[in-house]
């Protein structure tokens, strides 16, 4: 039976989903990352911890997809929110709302990618994919409107479509926040995401990635996050993707255009 992998940074944002199932499989790769294999609804699932940040989020993925090729990726976890509670311009995912990326974007890629007057890069990061000259991987339409449509069902308002954004450096100020607001008009910023979309083009496996709202970008004060409630979403997220089966469309590579 095709399983479906469950791909997250830190045991901490699964720790909820992973305590509510049974007769899990633990086992260490030789570079040391942790994937779990279980049971749910009888889905059989998968779940790499990869490490927190890009680095770490290819290369456990690449570990797992060169053994394994699952149905559906679901790349998850808890992430910062330009909402409308942060002041900015658009926006309106609170904490612990629910964002499904439309397309991520790695957003140090580029030639002078920290200012005003950046240009793409001369080349493509994946053949025949010129947006990943920006760092941009869009999702797949027909898998954003699958999974869009069972978390509306499930928490009415709560969710929120938009761009994503993967950064190397988290967002330290409102200030720096407004500005990458502007320029990008993202609804969520990460640490994992455009890598995870990256390698998962390169093995032609169809990815969604969802995530749950624990703090706004640039609020540096933490007792004005709420780890509890994101990681709470996190395992509803899980449960949800899981108990629809890895709901899929047949994936056809394409080629994106920048027009």
């Amino acid at each position: 039976m095709s399983k479906g992998l469950i791909l997250c940074a830190t045991q901490f944002e699964m720790a909820g989903f992973l305590d509510r199932c049974t007769g899990l499989v633990k086992r260490k790769t030789p570079s040391g990352l942790t994937l779990y294999s279980g049971i749910l609804n009888h889905t059989p699932f998968d779940c790499m911890i990869s490490g927190p940040g890009v680095f770490n989020t290819a290369h456990g993925l690449t570990v797992y997809l060169e053994h394994v090729r699952p149905k559906l990726i679901l790349n998850t976890g808890i992430a910062g929110s330009f909402g409308s509670g942060a002041g900015y311009i658009g926006g309106g995912v609170g904490i612990g709302d629910i964002g499904i990326a439309d397309q991520e974007q790695y957003i140090h890629t580029g030639v002078g990618c920290d200012t005003h007057l950046d240009s793409c890069l001369p080349f493509d990061l994946i053949e025949n994919h010129p947006l990943t000259r920006r760092g941009i991987y869009p999702a797949d339409p027909q898998l954003l409107d699958i999974y869009h449509g069972v978390l509306i069902r499930e928490f009415s308002d709560s969710v929120a479509r938009g761009n994503f954004i993967t950064v190397s450096s988290i967002t330290a100020s409102w200030d720096h926040a407004q500005k990458i607001y502007k320029r990008f008009s993202s609804v969520m910023e990460a640490m994992e995401g455009a890598a995870a979309f990256h390698v998962a083009a390169l093995y032609q496996v169809p990815i969604i990635e969802i995530r749950a709202a624990s703090n706004f970008v640039g609020e540096r004060d933490k007792a004005r996050w709420d780890f509890s409630l994101a990681c709470d979403r996190v395992r509803q997220i899980c449960e949800i993707v899981v108990g629809n089966g890895f709901r899929t469309t047949g994936f056809k590579t394409k080629k994106i255009s920048l027009r």
